[in-house]
């Protein structure tokens, strides 16, 4: 089992946690206690991150790792997130990899579920490492490599049945958000539109729900029946066509309306005419962490079998210079019929987005409607790396997913909302509008830009990841440079508690 009690199983290495006042945070075998109780009162003082290996005699655990917490009052279940991960990288460091024991803390603001479900996730996504095109493996390098899979042990038996149930979701959640960040770390030679929509195909024909899962993949000759303009404007100077990628999971009533999730898939992003700097080009194999983080999403909802419809679109295109390549003062007829004066290729993120939302909210009646794009520079600038960018049309659709944020601990924040001022900045002489609004409020003008586009007065909000899908050195849990996986777990814990909700 990967989840025991500690009266149970006995370990070769037991990991235990202890805050600063020195008591260690979940109950031990006497004899454990024993062994541990003079070096709390020495050298070990409970630091956060701290560490002590301790080596007994004469009993069955050969080793006890003792890691400080810090402050108990300020724990939480990020705090449980960021622990573990800091106890695969202690073991990592010293080479233990088999026959672990973690004893989870206990504490009675968390219930066993919520502890054990956080362990599992930290465990999980921590492991990440993306060593696929390496090949100087040698043997002797082997600890760096190998997953470790300690098994999580509760102090107390009847605690048990909960925490199996917490490390389940855990577990579920965390295979989750490495699907998408390894999407994510693809280089563009390793995945395109094409490869994208073969991955989406792929997960959901693995997954426990495939019978309630449909797939439909458009190549440009879909994409030209229904006059998707702007995807097919942005994809025509690739030699690797474009893709719109439909999945939709029925895991609610029939009469139930979707929670539908718009992801960006521009799966390399040269700018296209409006070429980037070399250096600005070196990550933009990530453009597409939007998709990834939509299709991640469903693969938890559809992993964790939730009673809710949920639909995954996906407008997929490479954004190339070449001969084909639309031009700067090109003007695309959109699949609403709108027309767009192209000044920026480089913002063509909005042009594959505005294509997908007029078919979330005219081919469907959704409950709401969330798009995920690494769309500005100008989001990134404002927030870094510590927050998402939202923007959203309904204040109840808002607050539902800041109440998700507080829950996953992956952070927002609003983006000015100021019409009157923002909108006339995308008013084009010669079209409808054009892709950019000019030097300031970059994160506003393209936000508006993608709300043109969204029909029907449907509650919709719009997720600019672009400064925190990509972490330029780990942060908390996320142990390597590269993918961060935010916001999928926000956008899972977003669809699964508003199954029913009203956003009108």
């Amino acid at each position: 089992m990967p989840i025991s009690s500690l009266s149970s199983k006995t370990p070769e290495t037991l990991v235990l946690f202890v805050d600063d006042t020195r008591k260690p945070l979940s109950k031990t075998s006497d004899e454990v206690s024993q062994i541990i109780k003079s070096s709390l009162g020495l050298d070990f003082k409970g630091k956060l991150k701290e560490v002590l290996i301790l080596y007994p005699q004469n009993l069955s655990v050969k080793r006890v790792v003792l890691i400080g917490c810090g402050m108990p009052n300020k724990l939480n279940l990020q705090s449980f997130r960021n622990l573990a991960a800091h106890s695969i990288a202690v073991l990592r460091t010293w080479g233990i990899t088999k026959n672990i024991g973690i004893l989870l803390p206990s504490l009675k603001k968390f219930s066993a579920s919520q502890i054990a479900q956080s362990f599992q996730e930290g465990i999980e996504i921590s492991q990440l490492n993306f060593f696929e095109f390496k090949t100087d493996r040698k043997p002797e390098d082997k600890a760096r490599f190998e997953k470790i899979s300690p098994e999580l042990l509760v102090a107390e038996a009847k605690d048990l049945k909960s925490a199996q149930g917490g490390y389940q979701r855990g577990l579920k959640i965390g295979e989750g958000v490495n699907f998408g960040r390894t999407l994510i770390m693809l280089p563009g030679s390793h995945l395109n539109p094409a490869g994208l929509a073969e991955a989406a195909k792929k997960m959901a024909s693995q997954s426990v729900s495939k019978s309630k899962i449909k797939v439909d993949i458009w190549t440009e000759k879909e994409l030209a029946k229904h006059k998707f303009g702007g995807i097919l404007g942005v994809g025509q100077g690739s030699s690797s066509p474009p893709r719109f990628i439909i999945m939709e999971y029925h895991g609610g009533k029939k009469s139930d309306a979707p929670i539908i999730l718009v992801g960006k898939g521009i799966t390399f992003d040269s700018g296209g005419l409006s070429l980037k700097q070399p250096a600005s080009m070196e990550t933009m194999k990530y453009d597409m962490a939007g998709s990834a983080s939509v299709l991640s999403a469903f693969k938890i909802i559809a992993d964790l079998q939730v009673k809710v419809n949920l639909v995954a679109l996906v407008p997929s295109a490479e954004n190339m210079p070449s001969g084909t390549a639309i031009r700067p003062g090109d003007v695309l007829t959109m699949a609403s019929g709108k027309t767009v004066e192209v000044l920026n290729t480089d913002a063509e993120g909005r042009l594959v987005l505005a294509d997908a939302l007029f078919w979330a909210t005219t081919k469907y009646k959704p409950r709401c409607v969330i798009d995920v794009a690494t769309l500005t520079g100008a989001c990134a600038a404002a927030v870094g790396e510590a927050a998402l960018g939202v923007f959203s049309n309904s204040k109840k659709l808002m607050a539902s997913i800041a109440k998700a944020s507080e829950a996953t601990h992956e952070n927002i924040w609003p983006l000015p909302d100021f019409p009157e001022h923002y909108a006339p900045m995308i008013k084009s002489d010669i079209a409808d509008v054009k892709n950019v609004g000019g030097k300031y409020a970059g994160a506003s003008t393209a936000s508006l830009f993608l709300q043109y586009f969204v029909e029907n007065n449907i509650p919709w909000a719009h997720f600019d990841i672009a400064g925190c899908g990509w972490y330029d050195s780990p942060r908390e849990f996320v142990s390597s440079r590269g993918a961060s996986g935010i916001p999928i777990r926000l956008l899972a814990e977003f669809v699964e508690h508003n199954s029913a909700s009203k956003f009108n």
